[in-house]
This record gives C-alpha cells, sequence and structure tokens, in this order.
C-alpha cells in the first residue's frame, strides 16, 4: 500500500470486553492498521504520541485521564488527529465540549460494529483527503520553490520594459526574495557575436546548453563585485540588472564579463551599459540607454563594452552622403565588379573616418538605401529567375549575421561582385544577339566594302564597344571575320567555274593580286592551285568513268 493510503489506528477504552471487541474487527480488510490500544486516557495519550495515528477510537469516560482531558492535550501537542469518541446518553454535556474541542464523531453505546467501521472509514475518508490536500500543497511549494530563479528573471524582464512604481513592486519584490537593494541600479545587455551563424547546425539542446553557460558565466562574474539578476532578453541577447559596485565601474565589470567568456568559451559578447539610475521605476530609461550603447557596436568587432556616457553627444545627426554611389551603380551597370568592390572600400573607410561617429541606425540607414539601390538594378537589367537566388542568399546572410558594420560590407561586396557577373553574362547574351544580327548584315555586303562604324551603326552600337563585343562573341576582329567569309564565297565560286578575276570582284576584291594573296594565306593554295586540285580530284573519281 502506498504511504499516502495507510492510515494508522488507536483504541483507547478503560473496559477491557470494548477493547477486546474493537481490537478483533479485521481493519486490515478496510486498508487500517491498528497501531495499539490502551486500558485509560493517560497511557492512551502516550500510545498517541508514540505511534502518532491517524485516527483515535476513544470512550469518553475514563479514569486518570478522561477522552476530554485527552483531546485538549492533543490539541496543545498539536497532534493531529480524528477522534471518534465512544459515549452514552448521559455524556451529553461532555459530547458538546468534544465538539469545541474538535472531535470527528460520536458513537452511542451500546454500538454495533458495523456503526463503528463506518465511523472509522469515514474518518479515513476525511484522512486521506486532508492528507492529498496537503501533498498537493507541498508539491505546489516545492514547485514554487524551484521556479522561484525563472519567476525573478520573468519579473525584472517586465521591470525593464514596463514603468514600475516601488509602491507596485515592493510587495512582489517581497515574495520572489529578491536580494538586490531595492535602488541604485545599473543595466547591462549583453549580445553574443555572430551568434546565428555559430549555431546555425548545433540541435536545440545544445544552442540551449550554450545560451544557458555564457549566461552563468556573467552571473557569476558579475556576483562577485555587486548583487545582480541576469536574464533573458531574446535568442541572442540577455541583460543584468545589479547595484552599484564599490570596487569597479560598470563598464570595468563588463569587460571582465567579456575577458571570462571569451577565456571559457569559444564565443565573445558585445555589451551595452546604461547610467545608474536611483529607482525601480527608472529602469526602463536605463535600458534603452544600454540599447543605443550597445548598438554602437556596429563599429567595433565586439568581444567589449560601451558605457551609455561614453557616446558623442549630438543634438542632431548631421547629413551625411555615401560618395561614389552613383558611380558604383553604373559601374555595376557595366558588369565590372572589380571596380565596384574598389568603389564599395572607398565608401567604407570614408564612413569610417565621419568624427564623430554617426549614430548607428542612421549608419545602417545609408546601407540599406544602397542595398536597396542595388537590388533594384539587378531586377531591371537581369530576369528575375536569375537574380533572385542572390537576393535570397544576401537576405538569408543578413538575417543570421548580426549588426557588425564589417560583415554587412563584406555582403554587400558579394552581392555586387555577383550582380556584375549577372549583368555581365545577361549583357553578353544580347551582345551576342547583337552581334549574330550584325552578321547578317555583313554576309549580305561581302561584295562591297564595309567598315566597323557602318557595321556598329546597324545595330545602333557605338564603334569601339561593337569591336570589342564582336571579338569577344567571335574570337575574331571584323577583318578577320569578313577575310574569312570573303574567301569561303569565293571558294564556292572557283569551283562553280567563275574566273579568279570575277570572283575577286564578287567578294569585294578589286585586286586580284591583293585577293590572290589573301586566298593563299588562309588555304595555302593560290586560286588556281586551289581550282587544280579539285579538279584533279574530279577527274580521279568513279564518276568520271576512268
Amino acid at each position: 500500500m502506498n504511504f499516502e493510503q495507510r492510515i494508522n489506528l488507536v483504541i483507547i477504552d478503560d473496559i477491557k470486553s470494548v477493547v477486546d471487541g474493537l481490537t478483533a474487527i479485521d481493519w486490515d480488510a478496510y486498508g487500517i492498521t491498528l497501531a495499539g490500544a490502551s486500558s485509560n486516557g493517560a497511557e492512551g495519550l502516550e500510545l498517541i504520541k508514540c505511534s502518532k495515528p491517524d485516527i483515535v477510537i476513544s470512550d469518553i469516560r475514563m479514569p486518570r485521564m478522561d477522552g476530554l482531558m485527552m483531546m485538549q492535550s492533543l490539541q496543545e501537542l498539536q497532534l493531529a488527529c480524528k477522534v471518534i469518541l465512544m459515549t452514552g446518553y448521559s455524556d451529553f454535556d461532555y459530547a458538546q465540549k468534544a465538539v469545541k474541542l474538535g472531535a470527528f464523531d460520536f458513537i452511542l453505546k451500546p454500538f454495533s460494529e458495523t456503526e463503528i467501521t463506518q465511523a472509522v472509514l469515514r474518518a479515513k475518508e476525511q484522512v486521506l483527503t486532508e492528507r492529498s490536500e496537503y501533498l498537493n500543497q507541498k508539491e505546489m511549494e516545492r514547485k514554487l520553490r524551484e521556479s522561484m530563479p525563472l519567476l525573478r528573471q520573468e519579473y525584472f524582464s517586465l521591470l525593464i520594459h514596463h514603468r514600475t512604481s516601488w509602491s507596485q513592486a515592493a510587495k512582489r519584490w517581497e515574495f520572489l526574495k529578491i536580494e538586490l537593494a531595492s535602488c541604485g541600479f545599473t543595466v547591462m545587455l549583453f549580445k553574443i557575436d555572430d551568434f546565428e551563424k555559430s549555431i546555425s547546425d548545433l540541435p536545440i539542446h545544445e544552442v540551449e546548453l550554450i545560451r544557458f553557460s555564457l549566461q552563468n558565466i556573467v552571473e557569476e562574474t558579475i556576483g562577485k563585485y555587486s548583487k545582480c539578476m541576469v536574464f533573458r532578453d531574446g535568442d541572442h541577447r540577455f541583460a543584468a540588472v545589479l547595484n552599484a559596485s564599490t570596487l569597479f565601474t560598470a563598464e570595468e565589470i563588463g569587460e571582465r564579463c567579456c575577458q571570462n567568456i571569451e577565456r571559457f568559451t569559444k564565443f565573445t559578447v558585445s555589451v551595452g551599459i546604461g547610467e545608474e539610475v536611483d529607482e525601480v521605476h527608472q529602469l526602463p530609461d536605463a535600458y534603452r540607454q544600454a540599447e543605443t550603447a550597445l548598438a554602437y557596436h556596429l563599429f567595433t568587432d565586439g568581444n567589449g563594452a560601451i558605457g551609455y556616457g561614453n557616446l558623442p553627444k549630438t543634438d542632431r545627426q548631421e547629413p551625411i552622403l555615401l560618395e561614389h554611389q552613383k558611380e558604383l551603380l553604373l559601374v555595376l551597370r557595366s558588369g565590372n565588379g572589380e571596380l565596384a568592390a574598389s568603389l564599395l572600400s572607398e565608401m567604407s573607410g570614408k564612413l569610417q573616418s565621419v568624427v564623430p561617429q554617426p549614430n548607428p541606425d542612421y549608419s545602417l540607414s545609408l546601407y540599406e538605401e544602397l542595398v536597396a539601390s542595388i537590388i533594384r538594378m539587378l531586377y531591371e537589367l537581369v530576369p528575375q529567375q536569375e537574380v533572385q537566388p542572390l537576393v535570397d542568399r544576401f537576405k538569408a546572410e543578413r538575417a543570421i549575421a548580426g549588426t557588425k558594420l564589417a560583415v554587412l560590407e563584406q555582403q554587400i561586396l558579394k552581392l555586387c561582385k555577383g550582380g556584375a557577373e549577372l549583368v555581365k553574362s545577361h549583357s553578353l547574351s544580347e551582345g551576342e544577339e547583337m552581334i549574330y544580327k550584325s552578321l547578317k548584315f555583313i554576309t549580305s555586303r561581302l561584295d562591297r566594302s564595309l567598315s566597323v562604324s557602318e557595321c556598329a551603326a546597324y545595330v545602333h552600337l557605338s564603334p569601339s564597344y561593337y569591336s570589342s563585343l564582336f571579338k569577344r562573341v567571335t574570337g575574331m576582329t571584323l577583318t578577320q571575320y569578313l577575310a574569312g567569309e570573303r574567301i569561303n564565297k569565293a571558294k564556292k565560286l572557283i569551283l562553280d567555274g567563275m574566273s579568279v578575276q570575277d570572283a575577286a570582284l564578287a567578294v569585294g576584291y578589286e585586286d586580284r593580286r591583293y585577293f590572290s594573296e589573301t586566298f593563299k594565306k588562309l588555304t595555302g593554295k593560290t586560286p588556281s592551285e586551289f581550282r587544280e586540285s579539285y579538279e584533279s580530284k574530279s577527274a580521279l573519281s568513279p564518276e568520271s568513268g576512268q
């Protein structure tokens, strides 16, 4: 039988026959253990002290100590048990006093076994109910104790986001047993550097273990110098609220946190620290200051602490222009990735040299505008199915890369280089169409003189761009291509029986000697030798009849 179900019973009566009768009942059959019996109240009380039963059956009148005196002693000793008193009609006054002392039930003498067992079973049911309630309460208290650290953390998360007066916070402060002093607070924000990128391939339980370890290091580090509360503030951030330290400044404590995390883990953290505030209701102000300070890690490599008091103080942001932005877009439009990279590097250097440092959100907005312009231009120049994977990769990397300016610049560089390659590839496709169109034009005019300018004008390109594109597509210059096409046509005309002179004129050569030299240069034979070689083959063929 489970401990929760075990019920102990003690019997007290000065009449032996009554005791014998009650002890003879098969109490085990009812799930009740008989812990003992006594013949008077004084001995019965000692038995109760030793066995601590759940149920007591006692006569109301006994020598040395009657049932009422025994119940009064039970109350004084704070022994909780259900007392069933056996009484007669003449003991009614005793019964009324017994009710005041908390008697559970009364059995009138004489009684049957059924009457006494039913009274005991009712007491048993009540004992089990109270025991269950007690255990449930103890379980709730245990769970509350175990949950107390989490409840404290959740409460402080509310305090830094919602303005709360001390009069509202005081009772909760006491209930949660918060050890921090109720005034003089500093808020620190910790952001795990490159966290999303570092954990992308890890299972969730390892990710949670990493978060717990880093938070624990921060809690232990700060705890050496000040009372503190450390808690989650997002997937890759956690916050600390601490009282002022008499040994070190908040920035020095923040730096020690950075050093310990780097020493004991493979991670680093960036820390933003708000200025000290006096009252609980000022915690949201300190939190916003810590967020502002944390944002300035845009310009750092992380692994350090920045205090709000050390930030540049300006009334408003002076306008900043990203020099070469228009030039960068023009360069990308031409497909020149290397020049685009050079321009980006120059833009980055000039932005970082601005004194004082611009607001981080302002700097991010400058780059976001640049990225938007680049992506918009790529959609205009390249088919969506080709440019979309590049844009999607940029967005995915951007989502997990954090807010380091150097990282963002590298991502934009990859976007520019990839975009330039797409533009170049697509421009070549359009260029090929232009060149192939001009080839038809050239083929139809092999009998006349053709210039680069004339061919370029036909496809509406500049002569220099046409020449460059022509060689890129065909692998030869226009002059080389014309010579080859003209000689190929001349070979056909000569084999058809046309004279060398007429064939030369038909393909645009007025000077027969120059035609012959070009013909031999490309074929290895003069026009006459070429004709003779084919006539000889024809004479030797089976169809010639020889």
